[in-house]
């Protein structure tokens, strides 16, 4: 086999030859096909006489190949001929007359003269159409979505927009144009207490970004306090010797405050963000959320917020003395761990370890709460339109932009927050790396992303804050710290670092609040009303807002509010005194089926919008002794278009400062007689969202992630038993001790 090889190598020609291709290349004719065969063996012939034979047809071929130059005679007639002969005159006289007299015909025909009509338009207008085509695209290939140096913003598809189709009929319509190109939050030059550092070196991770861990898990080195590893049981910090929160409708500082800035409307930070987050979804056209910080392998990839987040918001517009108070809706509040530990852990972050220890029941220098009430809380106030806003100071640190404060969040892992009413189940679950669906940071972001960062965002820029500082922790161990500013929550949001987006949707969502609660307190002056905002999708055309304002008195708001009071002081008393778990990595001490209800589902469900489409469908079917006809309501369905840089848009897109964003509003009146079907609709799809159990469940069964959180919570109590074991053979380890 070698040999053939080489056989083939050395004598190519030895192959089969086509003569053909020789003789295309010799300007033979196409149909000049000749072959020849050459031995395949050097037994058959040899090489010269192969050669000959070859050099012998192609000698013969080009004797016989036509001669394709131009005759001499043919080349003098063409030097002599001349083009303004009289023969060739008439020759050109004779074609000019044909086509005159083909014209003539052609004119005389109707369907020739209707096409010859229309053909110049159609020439003229795809030029035009084309040359828009490729300005368009020229002005695209200038303006990336990364530059920063032009203003002009891409922009989505702009879907034409249709008609409103509602249930019940329209009985009129406010409509105008709105926009806050040259507006900004106003802050009140308003006396305020010190405000808190973070402790315990905690500073570190502002100035870092990413998560920061409280000890390597690889090394095992602690990088702070190790003190902080032990969170404090409810059980022994005391919480009777902390400050009150006060609603907006209590606080007579900020009402007094609003009648000297003649401001209309007040509210606090953690009562108006339910609202603010529907008028998200309105202006943004449902914007799904970023995960470009979520790696490949994350196995889920929703872009959804969660159910729970967008279920319709409720408040309360209480009137007194010229002022309106916002407060939020408590009806289907209920109690859960997390309220305490909140509480108890932003004292923590931000007091020196032996003021923190006197809050421990147990302690011999406990706190007293006249001590207590001595510090005022330190608040912000801001104004814009008819609001007067209040937010709540949490910590300060001078070197941060602006005005240097931030918020601090507590954030518990995905098995307590799943099920917060029966957090005992989830205990042990503990965060062990950075990526990963389960026990990782990158799952503690995806759901933080889905289901908190906006109330947070807008929480930051109520209070002008820069950003938000997390603790991740399980109830028992605090495992990592991460520092998000502003835009980092805008990233996640919008899609884009620069907060000029963001800033300006806050200012556009406070412009259409204000006119929705002036045309309510119009139509019913000087009362308290119950506000419901629901933004809804529309598989025809574009989002819009159900609103539903109704007149309450105050005995009617504190039944609502009280409503679940007795239930919430219950489980107070049972978390509060709850001892400690004895048999804690007994196995057989925890029933992991034990209180899952057979309708309850995971926080990575398919996307549920097709059951809110279902309930649209039944709207129009319930039964009028569902109805209330006889009190008064006021319904709106409002509709919005956005407007930037003069053209119609479904959402901005990589948003600069120097573009213009307007919006064209549509606020149609319901009919007050026959909206209240709508109103219980809309009462009914909260009242289902907000009894759920965890933070993104629905109503199909689901038992799945639950019983998987709960046996990585198992696995998690296992490991920490083995972790203590090395503790106690091995020195702690701090990082600059």
């Amino acid at each position: 086999m070698y040999r053939a090889t080489l056989r083939s190598v050395s004598d190519p020609l030895r192959e089969h030859v086509c003569l053909s291709c020789l003789a295309r290349g010799l300007e033979a004719q196409p149909w000049a096909r000749r072959f020849h065969t050459a031995p395949r063996l050097r037994s058959q012939a040899t090489e010269s006489s192969s050669t000959v034979a070859i050099e012998e047809q192609l000698k013969a071929l080009e004797k016989n190949l036509p001669d394709r130059r131009t005759p001499a005679h043919v080349k003098k007639s063409l030097r002599t001929q001349n083009p303004k002969s009289p023969q060739n005159a008439d020759k050109k006289a004779v074609r000019k007359a044909a086509k005159q007299e083909a014209m003539k015909v052609r004119k005389k025909d109707p369907a020739n003269q209707a096409a010859d009509a229309e053909t110049p338009k159609e020439e003229n207008k795809q030029p035009e159409q084309k040359d828009k085509k490729d300005q368009k695209a020229r002005a695209q290939q200038k303006t990336s979505p990364d530059s920063s140096t032009s203003p002009k913003p891409q922009v989505s598809a702009n879907k034409q927009s249709t008609k409103l189709q509602l249930p019940v009929p329209i009985t009129g319509k406010d409509t105008g144009k709105i926009n806050a190109d040259r507006d900004s939050v106003k802050a009140l030059d308003v006396e305020t207490p010190e405000v808190p550092q973070l402790a315990y070196g905690l500073d570190r991770v502002l100035f870092n970004p990413g998560v920061y861990h409280l000890r390597d898990p690889r090394s095992r080195v602690y990088n702070f306090d190790p003190y902080l590893g032990s969170i404090m049981p409810v059980t022994e910090f005391d919480f009777e010797a902390l400050k009150e929160y006060i609603t907006s409708s209590k606080d007579e500082q900020l009402r007094s405050l609003a009648q000297k800035e003649k401001k209309k409307y007040i509210g606090s930070s953690s009562s108006m963000t339910s609202v603010l987050s529907h008028f998200h979804y309105l202006l943004s056209y449902w914007r799904e959320v970023n995960i470009q910080q979520v790696s490949r392998g994350f196995q889920e990839r929703l872009r959804t917020f969660t159910r729970l987040l967008r279920a319709p918001s409720a408040m309360f517009l209480r009137y007194q003395n010229g002022v309106y108070a916002i407060d939020a809706d408590k009806e289907h509040d209920t109690a859960n761990i997390l309220m305490n530990l909140g509480k108890s852990m932003e004292k923590l972050l931000t007091m020196p370890k032996e003021e923190f220890e006197r809050y421990r029941r147990s302690s011999s220098n406990k706190i007293s709460a006249e001590e207590e009430q001595a510090v005022p809380e330190a608040y912000h106030y801001s104004t814009y339109g008819d609001f007067l806003m209040r937010s709540q100071l949490d910590a300060y640190d001078p070197r941060l932009p602006g005005t240097g404060m931030f918020d601090l969040k507590t954030r518990a892992v995905a098995s307590i927050r799943m099920d917060a009413k029966n957090f005992e189940h989830g205990l042990g679950y503990e965060i062990r790396k950075a990526h990963g669906t389960y026990e990782s940071y990158e799952r503690e972001y995806y759901d933080m992303i889905r289901a908190a960062l906006l109330k947070y965002s807008l929480q930051v820029r109520i209070g002008r804050m820069d950003g938000i500082f997390v603790a991740f922790h399980n109830i028992e161990r605090i495992f990592g710290f991460q520092y998000l500013s502003l835009p980092e929550l805008d990233m996640a949001l919008h899609g884009q670092y620069d907060t000029a987006l963001g800033d300006r949707e806050f200012l556009l969502s406070l412009q259409l609040w204000n006119k929705v609660l002036n045309k309510a307190t119009a139509r019913f002056p000087k009362q308290s009303l119950r506000f419901h905002f629901e933004t809804r999708d529309s598989t025809a055309g574009p989002p819009y807002m159900y609103i539903f304002a109704e007149p309450v008195t105050d005995e009617e708001i504190h039944a609502i509010q009280t409503k679940n009071q007795a239930e919430i002081d219950a489980y107070q008393r049972r978390v509060l005194d709850l001892p400690g778990r004895a048999n804690e990595d007994d196995d057989t001490t925890t029933n992991d089926t034990e209180d899952i209800p057979a309708d309850f589902e995971s926080s990575s469900p398919a996307d549920d919008l097709a059951e809110d489409s279902a309930t649209t469908k039944s709207e129009t079917s319930q039964d009028e002794a569902e109805t209330t006809p006889g009190k008064e309501i006021m319904g709106f369905a409002l509709t919005v278009r956005n407007i930037v840089d003069g053209e119609y848009v479904d959402r901005p897109i990589q948003f600069q400062s120097p573009n213009k964003w307007s919006v064209d509003y549509e606020l149609n009146h319901l009919d007050s007689s026959k909206c209240w079907k709508l109103y219980n609709a809309c009462q009914e799809r909260r009242r289902k969202a907000l009894s759920g159990r965890g933070e993104d469940e629905t109503d199909v069964a689901a038992n799945t992630y639950i019983r998987r959180l709960r046996e990585y919570a198992k696995k998690g109590r296992k490991y920490r038993k083995e972790q203590n074991k090395l503790d106690e053979q091995e020195k702690l380890v701090v990082l600059r001790d």
